[in-house]
């Protein structure tokens, strides 16, 4: 008794459990001397990309068989979280030796783990699972166990058709909803499953009524059935605008609702008003069009949706309206135009529209209607016809072989892309300063791989690219800091060559640039060639002072950087 006494209480009690656990695990059903339980514990732990390994898991389950596994599996989803197990969880935590994911000596769960251990049982066994619908129907109610007993019933499938139907009427307002919603998929007839649903269309739960209306509403293949439903739930006005947009899934079918919008439009408040006005519109264009223009001159709210719709459904008669109204004097109207206008082929209205929006005062209109532009012309001007005359080598084009990397996503040439610029050399340095300054057209928009081209290939050339150290400083006296940047880097292959355009760098008017070259002249320059290290030294002393404070913290630690004893020789 004295022994016992030496050991801690909660030691003592997480024995007991453990003892108590394993005389339990010896009446669980198995497969291959493993249970039930550590087979659901893999399906749990294992991705889904590891498909090997999950499907051993579902094939023991499967192999236990459902006759075996269900006593278990309603076991796992009927857990309780008791006093006992929070404490025994809360003191193996304390003592570092048990968790829920098992990387410590003992794996505890929670109740809500066993419901989803169980849940995966009910997921693998399918249908086979059907003999325990109706004990899952009593666990809806239970608090917290919706989605994990819904996700169960949803696995049986058809043969939990009984027990979903008679969710429907639960007293509980988030299983009324969830019932609604997957009542339909075990449901063979829509007129069955309409009958079965539209008394909650009564429902003293707003959120029902409006579930309700959605199911009602995606129904398309029995217009005769819920069109008038819907036309009565417009009298709801909990669940008007609902209605009145689910009125729109019908088309033509719902012309009969046609008066009865127009009056929402005329009378409702912004989202229903909003709601009906894109439903008539869906419904009869024609129709509509003459009161869609009434609200758009009358400044309706709700009109951007509608006229939307129009562009869907009748995209000429919307052309004109769009094109008018990106006119207006207010940002947002032009900004909704401009979208809608996005939508249309390259027609010449629209492109001189677009040319147009290339100069809004909106810098966003402007940004994107020069990108479509620039894309258009790219079409009719394709990148490689504006580099025909690229120097060759082995019938390739420089552009080519620019393009020909050791691994993708990897901007290192391969050695057979390295050798033909090389053999290509200074012959390459015009085509190179060509790509390092291109933008392209009609707008001057950057393009950023082109520009890299000219960088990557200057810095391949290595000292071959000498000759062009004039015209890259030139480039340094530029208002474009992208540009001022990628010279300044080209020069870097050149090694000591470039150590002009480098301290040109350090008094550059752009921060960044001043920054770039003091880590240039670190790491670039004094690194491979000690003999500039001093020099190196008090150029960028000079920067101590700079106006711009990153350049400063940057610059000190370059210093410090070259200041520190070099490593020691590797031994011979």
């Amino acid at each position: 008794m004295k022994k016992w006494r030496a050991f801690p209480l909660p030691v003592l009690i997480l024995v007991l459990i453990g003892i108590g656990l394993l005389l339990l695990l010896t009446h669980e059903p198995r497969y291959q001397n493993r249970t039930l339980t550590s087979w659901l514990q893999q399906c749990w732990d294992t991705p889904l990309m590891e498909t090997q390994r999950l499907a051993e898991a579902q094939n023991a389950i499967l192999g236990i068989g459902a006759k075996k596994a269900l006593p278990k599996l309603l076991k796992l989803v009927q857990s309780e979280d008791d006093p006992v197990s929070m404490s025994i969880m809360l003191i193996g935590d304390e003592l570092r030796i048990s968790d829920d994911i098992g990387d410590r000596f003992i794996r505890w769960h929670s109740a809500e783990d066993f419901w989803w251990l169980g849940e995966r049982g009910f997921e693998v066994l399918g249908t086979n699972g059907s003999p325990a619908a109706e004990a899952l129907g009593k666990l809806l109610n239970k608090p917290k166990r919706l989605l994990v007993i819904g996700r169960c019933l949803e696995s049986i499938g058809k043969p939990a058709e009984l027990v979903i139907c008679q969710a429907v009427t639960n007293q509980d307002v988030a299983v009324r909803q969830w019932a609604i919603e997957h009542l339909a998929s075990v449901t063979d007839d829509v007129e069955v499953y309409i009958n079965r649903i539209k008394p909650r269309l009564l429902d003293s739960s707003d959120a029902v009524r409006a579930t309700t209306v959605d199911a009602i509403g995606i129904q398309t293949s029995a217009p005769e059935l819920a069109v008038p439903l819907l036309i009565e739930a417009l009298k709801d006005s909990a669940v008007t605008a609902k209605a009145a947009g689910a009125l729109a899934n019908f088309g033509t079918n719902a012309l009969v609702a046609f008066p009865i919008l127009t009056n929402l439009v005329q009378d409702g408040g912004p989202t229903v008003a909003g709601a009906a006005l894109k439903s008539i519109i869906i419904i009869d264009p024609e129709q509509a069009l003459p009161i869609l223009t009434n609200c758009l001159a009358r400044g309706k709210p709700g009109t951007a949706v509608a006229l939307k719709a129009l562009v869907d459904v009748a995209p000429d008669q919307a052309l004109p309206i769009i094109l008018d109204r990106f006119q207006s004097p207010d940002t947002e109207t032009r900004r909704v135009a401009f979208r809608l206008l996005c939508r249309y082929p390259l027609t010449p209205p629209v492109e001189s529209a677009l040319q147009a929006a290339a100069a809004d005062s909106d810098l966003k209109i402007a940004t994107q209607a020069k990108k479509i532009l620039t894309e258009n012309h790219l079409k009719a001007n394709p990148l490689e016809s504006q580099f025909l005359d690229d120097p060759s080598y082995e019938g390739k084009r420089l552009g080519e072989w620019l393009k020909i990397y050791e691994r993708q996503g990897d901007y290192s040439y391969s050695k057979e892309a390295t050798n033909a610029i090389h053999h290509i050399g200074t012959n390459a340095i015009p085509a190179l300063l060509r790509r390092l300054v291109y933008v392209k057209s009609p707008f001057g928009l950057p393009d950023y791989d082109v520009n890299m081209d000219g960088v990557r290939g200057f810095i391949t050339l290595g000292d071959q690219a000498t000759p062009a150290l004039p015209q890259l400083q030139v480039l340094l006296d530029g208002t474009n800091q992208s540009l001022v940047l990628y010279a300044m880097v080209s020069a870097l292959g050149t090694g000591t060559n470039a150590i002009p355009v480098l301290i040109k760098g350090l008094t550059n008017q752009f921060a960044e640039v001043r920054g770039e070259a003091a880590h240039s002249l670190t790491e670039g320059i004094a690194d491979r060639f000690p003999e500039h290290r001093q020099s190196i030294i008090i150029l960028l002393t000079n920067l101590l002072a700079d106006p711009d404070s990153e350049v400063r913290l940057n610059v000190k630690g370059d210093l410090q950087e070259l200041n520190s004893p070099p490593p020691p020789a590797p031994n011979k």
